[in-house]
């Protein structure tokens, strides 16, 4: 389970106007940023609550983990929703995760200070990079993010 802290401190990022909640705008701009092809309707849907337009804390916690915390369910098909966050971190859809490439999704998630030391990223990728080609690729993305490192990135790789 992600750190209520760290949930708490993407939300704040994501309250643009600082009135304490989320609203379905702010939620709809920084989804748009990372190039999730989504439409406001389907986000509603995404949030269980299609008529709010505002997202209480505790819901963007739901909403947050359920995006983060995705399980494997021992189905033989690779789950659509992980394939979407694969080709977001896969800016230039060249199949494979750069070190670039993370540190920019992390960044604009709020989970990396801007302008943080690649070096970090390069560690990231290094401990789940099997073949050993400084990149990953669908399989090893899924395991970074079946690991505990996802989403809370473990403290000594940004320190």
């Amino acid at each position: 389970m992600a750190d209520l802290g760290e949930i708490r401190r993407i939300y704040d990022i994501l309250d643009e106007n600082a009135n304490g909640m989320v609203s379905v705008d702010e939620m709809f701009g920084f989804i748009n940023k990372l190039g999730i092809p989504m439409s406001k309707e389907d986000l509603r849907c995404m949030l269980n609550n299609p008529l709010q337009d505002d997202l209480p804390f505790e819901e963007f916690v739901d909403f947050y983990q359920s995006i983060f915390n995705h399980q494997d369910d021992g189905e033989n098909d690779e789950p659509d929703d992980l394939m979407k966050a694969f080709r977001v971190f896969d800016e230039n859809k060249d199949g494979y995760i750069s070190c670039n490439e993370l540190q920019k999704v992390l960044s604009t998630m709020g989970l990396i200070p801007r302008g943080q030391d690649s070096q970090n990223c390069e560690k990231m990728i290094c401990r789940f990079d099997s073949d050993g080609n400084g990149v990953l690729d669908f399989s090893e993305f899924k395991n970074m993010m079946s690991s505990k490192l996802s989403p809370h990135v473990d403290e000594d790789l940004y320190t």
